[in-house]
């Protein structure tokens, strides 16, 4: 069996659950991609697929849905897992993920999230450690949802219909969380006096929403910008933050 394994990760989580899910599929031929670095346009020649994202917003992060509507329609059905990393509730992200999915012939058998460092939990409540780790036992997890999805693949047959994911309630409550973050965007600053000018930031901004000005300093394009906050776990001197005066006491290690 050819698995591929399909991933952006903003900050290292979900790249991480999915090499440790590359790992316990290596029996398999699984091979494991983030979309940064390579683009599929043809999985004919996968038997199965596994899909990851990190929760922004409450949704798949905007990226990875520009990816799949890049990928044409497949001709064949291929079975898919999806799966998520989040800091709090990742509502309604699976589900999104999934619909985009069957758009384009992928369907979707098994859904799994899982509890992981958050890009942007981590800046507004320094002070939380679960904030900056993984779930207990989340390696046990990942690889009882691999082998759960290795069991549905082999009962599957031509007739396989796509999984329909459930509403969930934290949707509900973390709707005023989806609106506003949709309307209001947390400012980058920039805290000059801390930057070396090493342009990591410009380097490793997934969006490609920075800039520079006269003097060389980074500068954050906005209308470009999805508050993916990589660029402020990027930064070796945490020139870059949310807040005015004062730098963040704590970031993730990207």
């Amino acid at each position: 069996m050819k698995l591929l394994i399909l991933y952006f990760s903003a900050v290292g989580a979900t790249k991480e659950v999915a090499k440790i899910m590359e790992r316990n599929l290596s029996a398999h031929e699984a091979s494991c991609y983030s979309i940064e670095e390579k683009v599929f346009k043809d999985l004919s020649s996968y038997d199965a697929l596994i899909v990851g994202t990190p929760t922004h917003h409450a949704e798949p992060a905007q990226l990875l849905i520009n990816y799949i509507d890049a990928i044409p329609i497949q001709n064949q059905k291929i079975l898919t897992f999806v799966f998520n990393t989040k800091g709090l509730a990742s509502c309604h992200t699976n589900r999104i993920l999934a619909k985009k999915l069957l758009s384009k012939n992928m369907i979707t058998v098994y859904e799994a999230d899982y509890v992981a460092p958050a890009s942007d939990g981590s800046l507004f409540l320094p002070k939380m450690k679960r904030f900056f780790k993984f779930e207990k036992d989340v390696e046990a997890k990942i690889i009882q949802d691999c082998t759960h999805f290795l069991e549905l693949i082999s009962l599957q047959n031509d007739e396989v219909t796509a999984k329909i994911l459930p509403f969930r309630f934290s949707s509900i409550i973390n709707a005023p969380n989806k609106f506003g973050s949709q309307f209001v965007k947390m400012k980058i600053r920039h805290h000059q006096d801390a930057c070396i000018k090493c342009n990591l930031c410009i380097k490793k901004c997934p969006y490609q929403a920075f800039d520079k000005d006269e003097e060389g300093y980074p500068v954050v394009v906005k209308v470009k910008c999805t508050n993916c906050y990589r660029c402020i776990h990027s930064c070796p001197t945490r020139a870059l933050g949310l807040w005015k005066k004062k730098k963040h006491s704590k970031v993730l290690k990207y």
